[in-house]
């Protein structure tokens, strides 16, 4: 059991009423602490700050929860610093995603190059936070779920600052995919997802601790054809055509066009269904602040998101060696990519943070795949954290969703001019 002060940067964010819960669950290893709420935005901070206030009060557990007006007031003294901002809201986000889509090329978040407009506008901040906490709390330790997490995390590993841990929790919900598409039952599973943030395939499921025998058998069987979710479908005939198991973003890169037509013609992207939907989130919220039993009608993101970063506080503070899939420096972990790298794999993190463990050689069917997305991410790191035009555009002509040149240079020029109020780095970089 450890008492620590926990600020979380991106309080007012509609996944937080989840985090709180993930809190809530770990109340004895978390004892004693404080919860520090800040946002840029002051009424959503609010919001969620009287909500877990609330939620906490009612399970009658040991955590304090107060909010911060300002970042260095939320960072002073903090043990952990826990990062879920989205820089620019739903609208940069529906921005990110149609830009490239014009010109062809998926539109999304995190990958490609939406997730390279949002790593821009992401890098910046973290950086900031980083260099706040050399002053302020040197002992603390990001634990991050902005996104694009891995390029964050490498922005903020090439600064110098160390303690840092990037997290993404998308293995978990793929996992339970592939349980109710294997037909896998109950019990605990477990896979050693290894890759890059959103590029990550395993090739075997354990249950229970035993390795599901089966597993290739049961994918066999299985019939893409004669199924009514596409995306299942997509998901099926990758793993067959690799005899991986892939996270659910490869159908991005193997049925790239399709998915790009498909969003182009969609009505509306869904950083726009989003945005629409959130005021509905926070009234919620609202409503479940001052009710007898604080639990919202609406919840973004479900219970179980922010049990990761949840877990990953808790084994850090409490010395737990707890086995958590982690993005973090590769060291060995992974035999073909740099020891700089930051990848994702299977680590024991305890006090002194993520060890990652040694997974051999990235699967040969993907090992290109993987390393063309690695170089990319360098390179993109690179150029949100200093501005460069030239280094963007670079990056962008590297990711495997851009196709030509002439597609990067107009994707680049018009989302540096979309975002250029949200990017003062790049006024002054080369």
């Amino acid at each position: 059991m450890s008492a620590n002060r926990i600020a979380v940067v991106g309080g007012g964010s509609a996944y937080l009423p989840g985090v709180v819960k993930g809190m809530i669950q770990r109340a004895e290893a978390l004892a004693g602490s404080e919860v520090v709420l800040y946002d840029t935005d002051p009424t959503a901070n609010g919001v969620i700050c009287r909500l877990a206030t609330r939620m906490v009060e009612v399970a009658g557990v040991e955590i304090t929860m107060r909010s911060a007006d300002t970042l260095p007031a939320a960072l002073d003294g903090c043990d952990f610093v826990f990062t879920t901002f989205r820089p620019g809201g739903m609208a940069a986000r529906a921005a990110d995603e149609r830009i490239p889509l014009r010109h062809g090329v998926v539109g999304q978040e995190t990958a490609g190059p939406g997730g390279f407009l949002m790593a821009c506008r992401s890098v910046p901040v973290l950086l900031q936070i980083a260099s706040l906490l050399e002053r302020c709390a040197p002992q603390a330790w990001i634990v991050n779920y902005t996104n694009p997490t891995n390029i964050v995390t490498d922005a903020v590993f090439r600064s110098g600052w160390e303690r840092i841990v990037g997290l993404c929790d998308q293995h978990v919900g793929d996992l339970e995919e592939w349980r109710r598409l294997l037909a896998l039952g109950s019990g605990k599973l477990e896979a050693d997802w290894v890759g890059l943030n959103h590029a990550t395939f395993t090739r075997e499921v354990r249950r229970d601790g035993v390795a599901v025998g089966d597993l290739g058998a049961r994918l066999a069987r299985l019939d893409p054809g004669a199924m009514e979710c596409v995306d299942d479908a997509r998901l099926v005939r990758v793993a067959q055509t690799l005899d991986l198991l892939p996270n659910s973003y490869a159908r991005y890169y193997f049925f790239h066009d399709e998915i790009a037509a498909e969003l182009a013609a969609a009505p509306a992207t869904r950083g726009e269904v989003l945005g629409e939907a959130l005021p509905r989130y926070y009234a919620a919220y609202e409503a479940a602040a001052v009710a007898e039993v604080p639990e919202p009608t609406m919840s973004r993101g479900g219970d179980g998101h922010g049990e990761l970063a949840v877990d990953t506080i808790c084994a850090i503070a409490n010395d737990e060696g707890r086995r958590l899939i982690v993005n973090t420096r590769n060291g060995s972990a992974l035999a073909d990519l740099p020891d700089a790298a930051v990848v994702e794999v299977p680590a024991v993190v305890g006090r002194s943070g993520p060890k990652p463990l040694a997974m051999g050689a990235v699967p040969r069917p993907v090992r290109g795949l993987v390393a063309a997305i690695h170089e990319y991410e360098w390179v993109a790191a690179e150029a949100a954290a200093t501005g460069s035009r030239a280094r963007a555009l670079t990056a962008l002509a590297l990711h495997p969703f851009v196709r030509s040149l002439e597609a990067a240079e107009r994707i680049l020029d018009e989302g540096l001019a979309h975002h250029a109020a949200a990017l003062p780095q790049f006024q002054t970089g080369g």
